[in-house]
């Protein structure tokens, strides 16, 4: 705009220049509201993290865990099945001694340290997807509170008769349940995979006993318990059991081929 000349007392002035404010539309600053206004409210709202990579990373290692486990079964059977084999052959052998045996006994044994061995690296597979669950319970858990306090604090104003949003609260209503199903899921998971890591350090404590075959021997045992108590009564069960159980240690050999070893003495007798 331009500057206006004024004459005073024969003196020239310039006008001093006003600024000009423009109104403000009520409209544009009310729209301008609420568009933060909603902005705020979808930031509150949406406290739910995106969870692809972690879904991801989880059944990746629970697939790692899983096929782990699967493998470490498939090794604790075969090793049973060469012990089924093996114990036949002692049994339907007359001339396959103890000294051949034990060398055979060794292989397994060998074996079985593989079995121990791997049984550890399960349970260190498990232990990272308990790790993995860990965290996913932890944001759960934090998210679940977090809209629970949202959900009722909206329902608290709303009582007071103050203006809300709906829409928050019907998305809160909805998401609140879900989280704590998904935390309930979570925490069930969690305990799933202590009872499996616990079965796995049982596995390697008693290794033996995993992988032992003991069906031969126990109806073997039944036989001669039947035949030498016909022949002196109660008390010989005692006594076969201490010899089977000296036989044992005396040969380093488990209580199956020990059983095995007596029945084929007591057939030659």
């Amino acid at each position: 705009m331009p500057k206006r000349i004024i004459i005073k007392g024969g003196e020239v002035a310039e006008e001093k220049e006003v600024p000009i404010i423009e109104p403000v539309k009520v409209e544009e600053k009310t729209e301008s509201m609420k568009i933060a206004e909603t902005t705020i409210e979808e930031e509150i709202s949406l406290v739910k993290t995106p969870t692809i990579e972690e879904d991801k990373e989880i059944s990746e290692a629970e697939i790692d865990a899983e096929t782990a486990f699967e493998a470490l079964k498939k090794k604790i059977e075969e090793v049973r099945t060469r012990e089924k084999v093996t114990q036949q052959k002692f049994k339907d052998q007359p001339d396959m001694s103890i000294a051949i045996l034990k060398k055979i006994l060794q292989k397994w044994d060998a074996l079985r340290e593989e079995i121990r061995k791997s049984v550890a690296e399960t349970i260190e597979k498990y232990r990272r997807l308990k790790v993995l669950y860990e965290a996913r319970f932890s944001r759960l858990e934090e998210e679940l509170y977090f809209n629970q306090i949202e959900l009722d604090t909206l329902r608290e104003l709303e009582e007071q008769g103050e203006p809300i949003s709906i829409s928050k609260k019907e998305e809160l209503e909805k998401m609140v349940p879900e989280l704590a199903k998904e935390l309930a899921k979570t925490d069930e998971k969690l305990k799933e995979i202590d009872v499996k890591i616990e079965q796995l350090r049982k596995m390697s404590d008693n290794i033996y006993e995993v992988t032992a075959y003991k069906d031969l021997a126990a109806k073997l045992f039944e036989e001669l318990a039947t035949i030498l108590q016909e022949r002196r009564g109660e008390e010989a069960l005692p006594a076969l059991r201490a010899q089977i159980d000296s036989i044992a240690q005396r040969e380093g050999i488990s209580r199956e081929y020990s059983t095995i070893y007596v029945w084929k003495k007591l057939r030659k007798a």
